[in-house]
């Protein structure tokens, strides 16, 4: 089987690692316009060839994944529209599934399927960003379709979820969106008022100083968001609004908290916080980062492989 990876950062890489692991029967392209990237995943062994031409990089291939960022899907998916065999995959790992959708729809043609994608590996820690196949283990999957996604197409999504040792979930595209406005958006608006509002002002020099292991979160999570997140944020508006509105009043309620030098409120609030965050980094009382990928199911692999290669009807 052919797999194309488009764009080799952290996530595409990590999946070009974990499919190599699966399978030695996968061949894998890389293209990505930064050399480092494709020198990268080459050395890592994530990838067995790169191709700098896009069209060349796709067109004999039976799944391509695009790993690129929102204002590069549009002009990819028209540069492939008309260049790809029959029957062949494009799923897409955007964080946000609206308008990737829309332009799926209008774009392509009915002889290519394409499936919305989205990889949320709790692994990922900012500052650690290093390319890994363990990366991908336990991570949740997401995957959106849409009226013209055949069942055969959505059965390879989830086969392949599977055999890079993620967890593939359906969602519809609102749902998505909605979900990653409070757990990706929020936190990145959130982290970029509360630089703005430390670094302003005299006394910058003694706070970088002061700065602890607290603050270094924020910062790092600015330093490695993703390239364009402020088209992320436009596209998401409306969602962005709705939990911008819930963390200002919750702000509001903290400095009046303060305001009171009401400790035992505080601590309340900080315990209650605490033990909501557990619970969060649980699944079914099993922390994420102890699930086997054996859990998961050598045979899945085998089925991601057998998947794309039945020939089937539409």
């Amino acid at each position: 089987m052919n797999v194309t990876i488009v764009g080799l950062d952290v996530v595409g890489t990590s999946l070009g690692l974990a499919l190599k692991a699966a399978s030695a029967e996968i061949s894998i392209i890389g293209h990505d316009p930064d050399t480092q990237h494709v020198s990268r995943a080459k050395k890592l062994g994530a990838i067995d060839k790169s191709h700098w031409n896009l069209i060349s990089a796709c067109e004999k291939s039976d799944l391509i994944l695009l790993a690129l960022g929102l204002d590069a899907v549009e002009p990819a998916l028209r540069a492939l529209q008309d260049a790809l065999k029959e029957r062949a995959i494009i799923i897409d790992l955007v964080p946000l599934k609206g308008p990737v959708m829309a332009w799926a729809g209008d774009i392509l043609p009915e002889t290519v399927q394409f499936v919305g994608g989205h990889v949320v590996c709790s692994r990922l820690v900012p500052g650690q960003m290093e390319p890994s196949a363990e990366l991908l283990r336990g991570a949740t999957f997401y995957i959106v379709a849409s009226e013209k996604t055949a069942p055969w197409a959505l059965e390879a999504a989830s086969n392949l979820a599977l055999a890079v040792g993620a967890k593939p979930l359906f969602i519809d595209t609102v749902e998505h969106d909605g979900l990653m406005a409070a757990t990706s958006g929020l936190p990145l608006l959130g982290a970029l008022a509360l630089m703005e509002a430390v670094t302003g002002g005299a006394g910058l020099r003694e706070r970088a100083q002061s700065m602890g292991g607290e603050f270094a979160a924020f910062a790092n999570a600015l330093i490695h968001m993703p390239e364009a997140p402020a088209d992320l944020v436009a596209a998401n508006r409306d969602n962005l609004l709705h939990w911008l509105d819930a963390y200002a009043a919750k702000l509001t309620e903290l400095r009046e908290l303060a305001s009171a030098q009401d400790v035992q409120a505080l601590k309340d609030r900080f315990v209650a916080a605490q033990q909501a965050c557990a619970e969060w980094l649980t699944t079914g009382g099993v922390p994420r980062s102890e699930l086997p990928v054996e859990d998961m199911g050598g045979g899945f692999r085998a089925m991601f492989l057998g998947g794309l290669g039945r020939k089937r009807t539409r």
